[in-house]
């Protein structure tokens, strides 16, 4: 007869050993991580083991559902990028949170799952591929953050999912425009903008209109009023900046926006 314990221990290693498409090295470094018993660095605190059996538990459904290959791929790969942010996080002596978010209340099922299965979701229909780090360390980060409530983590799912890969490297590229030399003036006077140009002033103000960025206590009424040496990162941009941990986008990634941006 097939120990239950296994078979919740296959679930959830097929399936970041699948997520080794896009993970690489990081899935094979994080098999295990989540059943690795008593001796497994996820079970330091108290909430340590009700971490790992929230994960072990969503992993199992999710094999039950209807996924094609690549989405499972996607899932796979967002769960090992979550294993290994924990696994840095308790090594830098951060502790996961005690409060009752792991717990289920009354006719109510635990914070932590119901936030883990929004981004797996996310994950799953994400085809943004190099978003799925940022989800990975988001869902690992709101474990040891205890001010970030379950209204608030759902929020930043759904601005995380909404806005593009782009969107999160200018998040990252405003957060330090000091070092980039952005240009300073708007774009009133350029006459037509380049498509190019047109486009990203699109992004940068959808941010703007969501909240997430600001240009230093000015009005934008338009795409042509950014000035991208004013932007800065504000609100839940601010929180998305953190917990995604965007300071992680490559140099590659800013030098191309700075290109346009100059």
């Amino acid at each position: 007869m097939a120990n239950p314990k296994n078979n919740k221990s296959e679930s959830i290693d097929d399936l970041v050993t699948v997520g080794s498409d896009i993970a690489g090295g990081v899935a094979g470094a994080s098999v295990g991580f989540f059943t690795a018993g008593p001796g497994g660095a996820v079970l330091g605190g108290i909430s340590g083991p009700l971490l790992a059996h929230t994960f072990r538990r969503l992993a199992k459904e999710i094999k039950h559902r209807f996924l094609g290959k690549r989405e499972e791929v996607r899932i796979g790969a967002t769960i090992a990028f979550a294993a290994e942010k924990i696994q840095e996080n308790i090594a830098n002596g951060q502790q996961v949170r005690q409060d009752d978010f792991f717990r289920e209340q009354l006719n109510e099922r635990a914070s932590a799952e119901e936030i883990l299965e929004g981004v797996l979701l996310a994950a799953q229909r994400e085809h943004q591929e190099k978003k799925l780090q940022f989800y990975g360390n988001l869902v690992a980060n709101i474990s040891f953050h205890p001010e970030i409530d379950r209204a608030q983590a759902n929020l930043l799912i759904r601005l995380g999912e909404d806005i593009s890969y782009r969107q999160m490297c200018l998040l990252a590229l405003f957060a330090h425009k000091g070092k980039f030399g952005l240009r300073q003036e708007d774009y009133r006077g350029t006459g037509n903008i380049d498509a190019t140009i047109g486009v990203l002033l699109q992004e940068i103000y959808n941010l703007y209109s969501r909240g997430m960025v600001n240009c230093s206590g000015e009005a934008l009424l338009g795409l042509k009023d950014v000035r991208p040496a004013k932007m800065n990162v504000q609100g839940a941009g601010a929180t998305l900046y953190n917990l995604m941990e965007l300071w992680k986008v490559s140099a590659q990634e800013l030098n191309r926006l700075t290109t346009l941006l100059r």
